[in-house]
């Protein structure tokens, strides 16, 4: 079993946090660091896992993808046929279908706490299957840190958004689960930089322009998309 190791994504004062909840069905761990890799895409650290994250709204995206690690805690039920069990692939399968999101945004010029968004919580519907024994260190989920309103309302904002997620979906039985939830900081700023890169190159190492990255500099800064 491979142990995550834990980084620092950024200097913020804030850390993620995850409710125990140890009885719920499925169960989102840590955010996993996330690098673009050439030819491959958006790729997911096995070992190193961040704590908050940054997105500098200056490069063009609104929204900050993360890489949950999953795991569940049901169990593959036996199907008997004529006295004889047979194994019961896909009868306690979770699908999931929606993630719920509320928000805390903190403004870096001080003042209090306040909602990001006009109601306290937005869903999103989503799609994915796990199986049964779906274990943290081999598997995880994308999804985005803000749903379709949080990320209008980051517009303009500066400061930190303590975005809290949970998922929503059904047991192959119909019976409706949810995961626990997990809360994770982002702090938001419009820096004014450029992150534009030459023809079909993005910027290095960042799977969405503006998070988590330094500003582009020069052309070392950029490579090949595909």
């Amino acid at each position: 079993m491979k142990r995550l190791m834990t980084i620092a994504a950024l200097a913020l004062g804030q850390a993620a946090c995850v409710a125990n909840q140890g009885d719920a069905p499925f169960r989102f761990l840590d955010a996993r660091a996330l690098t673009f890799e050439a030819g491959v895409g958006c790729v997911p650290s096995d070992e190193l896992v961040i704590g908050s994250g940054s997105l500098d709204l200056s490069g063009g995206s609104p929204n900050y993808l993360l890489a949950m690690s999953v795991e569940t805690n049901n169990s593959s039920q036996p199907i008997t046929i004529n006295q004889e069990q047979f194994s019961g692939p896909g009868l306690s399968d979770i699908t999931v279908n929606e993630f719920v999101y509320s928000y805390e945004f903190v403004p870096s010029a001080g003042g209090a706490a306040a909602n990001l968004i006009d109601t306290q919580e937005e869903s999103t519907a989503v799609y994915r299957v796990l199986r049964p024994g779906t274990n943290a260190d081999q598997s995880y989920v994308f999804m985005n840190a803000f749903g379709p309103k949080g990320a209008v309302a980051l517009t303009g904002k500066n400061g930190t958004v303590f975005t809290t997620i949970k998922a929503r979906g059904r047991l192959s039985s119909g019976q409706v689960v949810e995961s626990n939830k997990f809360t994770f900081p982002i702090r938001v700023y419009s820096s004014g930089a450029s992150y534009s890169c030459a023809g079909t190159q993005v910027p290095a190492g960042t799977c969405v322009v503006g998070q988590d990255v330094a500003v582009i500099t020069d052309d070392d800064s950029c490579v090949d998309a595909t």
